[in-house]
């Protein structure tokens, strides 16, 4: 009994000595490893076209050719329509700072009314108010922000790259499989595979069509209200839904902020507020558990800390990565018996065997 104990805390740190490298590589190696899992994730979702070009005699390599081309094409879409908003708010700037700057005399002068007391004569008479906005460079950060896309924008030339050699290869790597395990082990990890590939490809099929509908339903709303860019604004919302529980609100709260430097002032945020947060809800709580049928069964703690986690490690493509990347740990850890206990605790439901 004492011999373990010694045993115990060796495993306990190089456990934790294990944790800190592999956080550390995920880090370190993010130009190469994420790219890579973009693509693994991606061809989970552009598979099926692959497959429905093949049932029409399509051969493989030409439907691996033609969804790239559809990717490529799409993705350069959603570069030019990000860039052409952006070039344009550059343009507007200028108005909406005078605007903003407006709405805050506005406010401070409500304030002043209903103390009684000068704020103004205190406080703010001595502040350059459109100096302020323009020493933020706001301007300026939205160009820089719009070359850190366009660098992610590059990168993703790497990502079509391994998801050239992953659509095209998918076939041959059932054979390599059968070929590198014994018939028993092939069989299973085979299994393993085909059921991560289901549960993924349901779950992004779903959340796709969920965030497409939302997306389309929040630009009839902006193009109602007379918000500018309200393409752009839709787009964001698809984007943002893959992000789960926060996603929607990061998504809802950017065009209402901007409703405000729009019209210089809260009326209409107010209404917009109520209108994308009745659409979120609906969306999210009604129509998207009925669609999924609540396929992934993850623990809603789990979801937060991966969340967290890949968010911190690689930024918002991590969010959007954390949700299949948990789903896929539990399929694993749940088919594999000395990492069975972890499954326990990434499922949401656990099963009583009593």
């Amino acid at each position: 009994m004492t011999q373990n104990k010694p045993n115990t805390f060796v495993n306990v740190a190089l456990g934790i000595i294990v944790l800190f490298l592999l956080v550390w590589v995920l880090i370190v190696g993010r130009t190469i490893i994420l790219p890579f899992m973009v693509a693994i994730f991606l061809t989970f979702m552009l598979e099926p076209l692959v497959n429905l070009l093949g049932k029409v005699r399509c051969p493989r390599s030409l439907a691996v050719f033609i969804t790239l081309i559809v990717s490529f094409v799409v993705l350069y879409l959603l570069g030019l329509l990000v860039y052409a908003n952006v070039e344009q708010f550059v343009a507007r700037f200028p108005t909406y700072q005078d605007r903003l700057a407006n709405l805050l005399y506005n406010t401070v002068a409500s304030l002043e009314h209903l103390i009684g007391k000068k704020l103004s004569v205190d406080i703010l008479s001595n502040i350059n108010w459109l100096e302020a906005f323009q020493s933020m460079s706001i301007a300026s950060n939205v160009v820089s922000g719009v070359g850190t896309f366009f660098t992610f924008f590059m990168k993703m030339l790497i990502v079509i790259v391994f998801m050239a050699y992953m659509l095209a290869g998918r076939p041959r790597f059932k054979r390599k499989v059968a070929a590198a395990f014994p018939e028993g082990q092939s069989r299973r990890i085979e299994g393993m595979i085909e059921a991560i590939t289901l549960k993924i490809q349901k779950y992004l099929s779903a959340k796709t069509l969920v965030s497409f509908v939302t997306a389309l339903i929040a630009y009839i709303i902006f193009w109602g209200f007379g918000l500018d860019f309200a393409i752009f604004w839709a787009f964001i919302i698809f984007l943002f839904n893959y992000i789960p529980n926060i996603g929607s609100i990061l998504a809802s709260s950017l065009p209402i902020l901007f409703s405000i430097l729009q019209y210089g002032a809260f009326g209409t945020a107010f209404w917009l507020v109520i209108a994308l947060g009745l659409l979120q809800f609906v969306m999210g709580n009604v129509i998207e558990p009925r669609i999924m049928g609540y396929s992934l069964d993850l623990s809603p703690t789990m979801v937060i800390i991966s969340l967290i986690f890949w968010g911190y490690i690689w930024g918002v493509a991590g969010m959007l990565l954390s949700v299949p990347i948990l789903a896929t740990m539990t399929i694993i850890t749940e088919r594999v018996d000395s990492l069975r206990f972890i499954s326990v605790f990434l499922k949401g439901k656990v099963q009583n065997n009593a």
